[in-house]
């Protein structure tokens, strides 16, 4: 296999490889080739490529959890107002990587679940601990 600079590489089907039959016992009838084609075109991923993009991603994550709890704990958020400001900031944070790779999340993540969802709760901690800890710098001492 050939090494190349994007993650995702399409590997089309060989003209070999589909399978043409002269009779079916059932009758069914063979779909064109170009419909086999399409089926038959496997997309492979760079393990390396999507670990670093998914470690990028995390990275991201954590930073924008800690810096939001701060944001939070400095304007003095308490109870579910924390908790939907730290939703409010992951969604931006998603919306805005979504926007800076264009809509072409195939090239750099397996799917779109991981730009958005993977990874919501384990800067929660994070977050939880920067916010308690200037809540009570700011408001309470």
């Amino acid at each position: 296999m050939s090494t190349s600079s994007e993650m995702q590489i399409r590997r089309p089907a060989a003209a070999g490889s589909i399978a043409q039959s002269g009779s079916s016992s059932t009758g069914a009838s063979i779909p064109s080739a170009s419909h086999d084609k399409r089926k038959a075109e496997s997309i492979l991923y760079s393990d390396i490529a999507v670990r670093y993009n998914e470690n990028s991603l995390e990275q991201c994550r954590t930073s924008v959890s800690a810096l939001s709890g701060c944001v939070a704990g400095i304007i003095g958020l308490t109870s579910y107002r924390g908790f939907l400001f730290y939703g409010f900031s992951m969604f931006l944070l998603s919306l805005l990587i979504f926007i800076f790779i264009r809509h072409e999340h195939r090239k750099f993540f397996t799917g779109l679940n991981h730009v958005f969802v993977n990874g919501f709760f384990n800067g929660l901690l994070t977050y939880v601990l920067f916010w308690t800890f200037l809540y009570g710098m700011v408001h309470v001492y």
